[in-house]
């Protein structure tokens, strides 16, 4: 897969054989993505550039060789740096893809950055075995593969917040749930049992973004499933709540990097 480096491109590409799992590959310039999360584990490979990435408190440089790991729901905050294009090949994988390779096990990850050059060759071994035409046993090879290389990953120390209390859990699940519909944060007050205030400082603090951001992470997730099967980008925006498709246009293009209608098409 090749990458026009002349402009921002991103190409995604979901191999045939291997549900819950996405492709894409990268090439951007002097593009700034606010706090977000993804609701699948995200791990990548920088192959040229460099890039800035927040998560948490800290924020570390990967450049060229780097290795990008994320947890599912880990907020962070990304942005281009320098005159190069940067240029990287990431992974989206569902925890249930990752699941069955790895009998039920999850992997955790000790920093959102690597220079280990073994995992940086891994996963760009496994990025271009994925991205071409190959059968099932090809392509679950090179998966299963890549999630021993992840298991592998794991440290004694794993970093991890506080579990968000139960409080914070219900608004959540709320979200979850009603992410379509037209509630206000009157209803995330009620569900919590604190005032507005209260509830908004606690869920920023305990899950890393505003309820809305999260709201807008659910709806942005729900779209990419529509898209990949064959929706309309009209009807999708209606279908996850967005007030029309001007709105999923600019929340997309904020977080996924190009058009819902150009996602679509690939």
């Amino acid at each position: 897969m090749t990458v026009d480096l002349s402009r921002d491109e991103a190409r995604f590409v979901r191999p045939a054989h291997l549900a819950g799992v996405e492709l894409v590959s990268v090439s951007y310039r002097q593009r700034r993505f606010p706090v977000h999360t993804h609701a699948e584990f995200v791990v990548g490979a920088v192959i040229g550039g460099a890039e800035t990435l927040q998560v948490g408190a800290r924020t570390y440089i990967a450049g060229g060789g780097a290795t990008l790991f994320l947890h599912p729901d880990e907020p962070h905050a990304n942005a281009t740096i320098g005159e190069d294009a940067l240029r990287y090949r990431v992974f989206y994988l569902t925890a249930a893809s990752l699941a069955g390779p790895l009998g039920g096990k999850l992997p955790t990850f000790a920093a959102p950055v690597s220079e280990a050059p073994h995992m940086h060759e891994a996963l760009t071994r496994a990025h271009a075995a994925l991205s071409g035409q190959s059968d099932a046993l090809e392509q679950e090879s090179a998966f299963a593969a890549l999630a021993q290389t992840l298991i592998e990953a794991n440290a004694p120390e794993a970093r991890s917040g506080a579990r968000p209390s139960a409080r914070t859990r219900r608004v959540k699940a709320f979200i979850d749930e009603h992410f379509a519909e037209g509630f206000g944060l009157a209803a995330l007050a009620s569900i919590s049992g604190m005032s507005s205030v209260h509830t908004l400082r606690m869920f920023k603090q305990e899950i890393g973004v505003t309820p809305l951001a999260y709201r807008n992470q659910v709806r942005l997730a729900h779209a990419r499933r529509l898209l990949r099967d064959g929706h309309a980008v009209a009807d999708t925006a209606a279908a996850v709540g967005f007030v029309d498709q001007s709105h999923l246009n600019r929340q997309f293009q904020r977080v996924v990097g190009i058009s819902p209608a150009r996602y679509a098409r690939q």
